[in-house]
C-alpha cells in the first residue's frame, strides 16, 4: 500500500497469471473483482474498533475512517469477509532521501478471520524498453490490478490527481519486474536499463490482544512470554487451522503460536499467513516502509 524503500537508479491486459512465488496459472478473464461495501464495510469498519478498544482501550477511539478494509478482492458479503480480510490502522509510513524508512501500522484480525499468504520481494523498476531478464517477470503478470509504483502521502494514503491514483512509476512507460523465484538478484547485464530498486519488506509483528498461528517458515521468534511455547498450537486453534489449510492456498508449514507479547521478525521474501484465535488478535507491525501494491500473494485471485 505505501512507498518502499527505494535506491532511484535514473529519474523518477488479458493475460495469463501466476500463483505468487512460482505455481500454476489462471486466465485474467476468469476473474471477478469483489469489494466489500456499503452496510458490509460498515460493520466490519465498526468490529475493527471494538477490537482496538479492547487491546488499547486507552488509546481512545479508533476513527473508522483511519481503518483500511483489506479484503483481497474476494469479498462482497460479511460472511465472506470474515473468513478471510484484515484491518489497518496506518500510524506512519516514512522515507528519507535515501529510500530508508519506517512504517508502522496496527492489525487486526476478527475471530476466526485469516490473512492470506504473501511475501514482500525485491522489485525492479527497468526502462521501457529493457527486455525481461531471464527467471524474472512483469509484476502485471504476477499481481491482480498492477498497474505501476503508486506515489503516498507520509499518512499511507495514496496521491491523487482528479480522483486518479498517481504513479511515480507507471506500467507500461516503465517495465516493473520482480524475481519469479522471489529472491534471484537482477543480473548484471540487465543493470544499465535499471531505473530504481525497491527492496523487499522486512517487518517484526508483536502480538497485543488475542492469539493467533503464524503461518511462516523463515521466521525468527525475537520473545516468546513466559510460560507460552510459541511452537505449540493449542488444539482448538490447530483444529481451525487444518479446516483453513483445506480451504485456502497455503504452502507454509511452519506455525508460530503467537499470543499476546510473542515478537516474532520476518525477513524480507518470507511467505507468511496469519489465522486469528477466538478472540480475534491485534498486532503491531514495525517495518522497512510499504508497498503493497506489489505483494506477492500465493492466490493468484487476489487483488490488493
Amino acid at each position: 500500500m505505501f512507498l518502499s524503500s527505494v535506491r532511484e537508479i535514473g529519474r523518477p491486459h488479458g493475460r495469463r497469471l501466476r500463483t505468487g512465488l512460482g505455481g500454476g496459472s489462471m486466465s485474467r478473464k476468469s476473474l471477478q473483482v469483489e469489494r466489500l461495501r456499503g452496510r458490509d464495510a460498515q460493520w466490519a469498519r465498526e468490529a475493527y474498533a471494538r477490537l482496538y478498544a479492547r487491546a488499547m482501550p486507552h488509546a481512545g477511539r479508533l476513527a473508522l475512517e483511519r481503518i483500511e478494509l483489506v479484503d483481497y478482492g474476494l469479498a462482497t458479503t460479511a460472511a465472506k469477509f470474515r473468513r478471510t480480510g484484515l484491518g489497518i490502522e496506518v500510524v506512519v509510513v516514512y522515507r528519507d532521501p535515501d529510500g530508508s524508512g519506517h512504517t508502522g501500522k496496527v492489525l487486526m484480525n476478527l475471530p476466526g478471520q485469516l490473512l492470506l499468504e504473501h511475501a514482500h520481494v525485491d522489485t525492479y523498476v527497468l526502462k521501457g524498453t529493457a527486455r525481461v531478464p531471464a527467471g524474472f517477470v512483469r509484476i502485471k503478470e504476477l499481481i491482480n490490478g498492477f498497474e505501476g509504483i503508486r506515489r503516498y502521502h507520509a499518512d499511507g494514503t495514496p496521491v491523487r490527481l482528479h480522483g486518479r491514483v498517481q504513479y511515480v512509476y507507471p506500467d507500461g512507460p516503465y517495465c516493473i519486474v520482480q524475481a519469479r523465484d522471489g529472491a534471484r538478484p537482477l543480473p548484471p547485464a540487465a543493470q544499465r536499463e535499471l531505473v530504481a530498486v525497491y527492496p523487499g519488506k522486512s517487518e517484526t509483528f508483536k502480538a497485543i490482544y488475542g492469539d493467533g498461528v503464524l503461518l511462516a517458515d523463515t521466521a525468527v521468534v525475537v520473545h516468546a512470554p513466559p510460560g507460552v511455547d510459541p511452537h505449540r498450537v493449542p488444539a482448538g486453534l490447530r483444529a481451525r487451522l487444518q479446516r483453513v489449510r483445506r480451504e485456502q492456498i497455503i504452502t507454509t508449514r511452519r506455525e508460530i503460536y503467537m499470543a499476546r507479547g510473542t515478537i516474532v521478525l520476518l525477513p524480507k521474501g518470507t511467505k507468511h499467513a496469519f489465522l486469528a484465535g477466538k478472540r480475534g488478535a491485534v498486532y503491531l507491525e514495525f517495518s522497512t516502509p510499504s508497498m503493497d501494491e506489489a505483494d506477492r500473494f500465493t492466490d493468484p485471485r487476489v487483488v490488493r
